[in-house]
């Protein structure tokens, strides 16, 4: 238990817009906008590679963050009667006496340790966690049938791709590669431009599904 990396999270979380989408919103678009430049051309080819890089790695790094600020959010928001149950599978370790003293000394809330503990590096385990929390229903089928539109304006409906996760699993494993394996040429096509948006649609789709079940099991405390 990494109780300085627990506190930092903390810290950095307060910097941070409180809504956990919105921050990934400013992340994402810089992220696309970069993205486009890369296609155009438009970029200095002593930077290209750097861009490229960065585009991958820094949208995967916000992906990652949405999900454990919206974790945190179910955490704050929620009734504890709605997540209870599932504390032990998100985090199977015990504490012994000394860990127990480092919490108490550090004043660390055990929700801390256990959103610190979670991994969303890769598509099976953030389908794991939040179909958990979401009574067993999978995460990426909810999205897949989820449709959105305007009041009253039928022509703005908007449906989700069934496979949109295969794409922002593509954008993790190759962040992996970047990361561990990089290759020394130029990687960056129109199709990882539609993967990195159809990474982008499916946190949406994830906030508005999981928004919903925050508002579904907000704590009793929080409406008086």
């Amino acid at each position: 238990m990494k109780i300085e990396q627990i506190k930092q999270a903390r810290s950095n979380r307060k910097t941070r817009y409180a809504r956990p989408f919105s921050n990934f919103f400013e992340s994402s678009e810089q992220c696309l906008a970069a993205g486009n430049l890369l296609l155009e051309g438009s970029l200095d080819a002593k930077i290209v590679s750097l861009i490229e890089r960065s585009v991958i790695i820094s949208t995967v790094t916000a992906i990652e963050v949405y999900y454990r600020d919206i974790l945190d959010f179910i955490f704050k928001y929620c009734d504890p009667v709605f997540f209870k149950s599932h504390l032990k599978n998100l985090y199977p370790d015990k504490f012994d006496i000394y860990d127990l003293i480092d919490i108490h000394v550090h004043s660390v809330h055990p929700l801390e340790i256990v959103s610190a503990a979670q991994s969303f590096q890769n598509v099976k385990r953030i389908n794991e966690v939040f179909s958990k929390l979401m009574g067993g229903k999978d995460l990426w089928t909810s999205i897949s049938n989820l449709k959105l539109r305007l009041k009253d304006q039928p022509e703005t409906e908007t449906s989700f791709s069934g496979d949109g996760y295969k794409s922002l699993d593509r954008i993790f494993n190759l962040r992996h590669e970047l990361v561990h394996d990089p290759a020394r040429h130029s990687f960056y096509s129109a199709d990882i431009h539609k993967d990195l948006e159809a990474s982008i649609s499916i946190v949406f789709g994830s906030d508005v599904i999981l928004s919903q079940l925050i508002e579904e099991n907000k704590d009793p405390e929080l409406l008086n």
